[in-house]
């Protein structure tokens, strides 16, 4: 089977049972091969023996905290996609799990449509980076032109994906969108522009009919 059409591996790491039957339920639903893990330990041994692609990781766990899991995983395996979970939502948490590499800082409690929503995005960018290694493949080469310009669409692709993500979850607030990504606020406005994306102001025009 190709590369590209392997199932995809999501690590649920939580203490609490009836949230990783959640996660890991819902997973499944979506053709996800789900694994679970009650510890930091426990979660890099899987790492070891399977590589996620998808974690979804607890911010407060007995052995250490998931911002140090987050760490781990970023270092070891640098293209897992995380999502980090909290009892406790706040603006310098998101901040710092953003920082560290997690595609996304989810509140508990969280509702279902919330989390599925999350998933399918990191599904969808486990995909676009799979297919555009395939296109390289396939070209023989990552010199060759035309397959680095097929790459660059699908990065920039993931790129507005995620920051009008980013957007959405500060309501169009450009001062905390600049926070959460890193990025110097002229960046942000070229950023913008380039890739239309729906700010404060932009909603404010549509709810006005202009």
């Amino acid at each position: 089977m190709p590369p590209e059409e392997l199932p995809i591996h999501l690590l649920v790491v939580d203490d609490q049972l009836s949230i990783c039957r959640l996660c890991t339920s819902l997973g499944q639903t979506m053709g996800l091969v789900c694994l679970q893990a009650d510890s930091a330990n426990e979660a890099l041994e899987h790492l070891n023996e399977h590589a996620p692609e998808l974690m979804l990781i607890d911010l407060v766990l007995g052995d250490r905290s998931g911002m140090e899991l987050l760490a781990e995983v970023k270092k070891r395996l640098p293209h897992t996609e995380v999502a980090l979970m909290s009892g406790y939502g706040t603006i310098p948490n998101a901040v710092q799990a953003m920082r560290l590499g997690a595609y996304d800082f989810l509140v508990k409690p969280f509702r279902v449509a919330e989390l599925n929503l999350v998933l399918e995005h990191m599904v969808e960018k486990v995909r676009l980076g799979r297919e555009a290694e395939a296109r390289l493949r396939q070209e023989g080469a990552a010199t060759n032109s035309a397959s680095a310009e097929l790459l660059c669409t699908d990065l920039e692709e993931m790129e507005r994906l995620t920051m009008q993500r980013v957007f959405d979850k500060v309501e169009g607030d450009k001062e905390q969108a600049q926070k959460l990504l890193g990025i110097s606020r002229a960046t942000l406005y070229r950023k913008i522009k380039r890739y239309g994306i729906q700010t404060e102001h932009s909603r404010q025009d549509v709810a006005a009919g202009e």
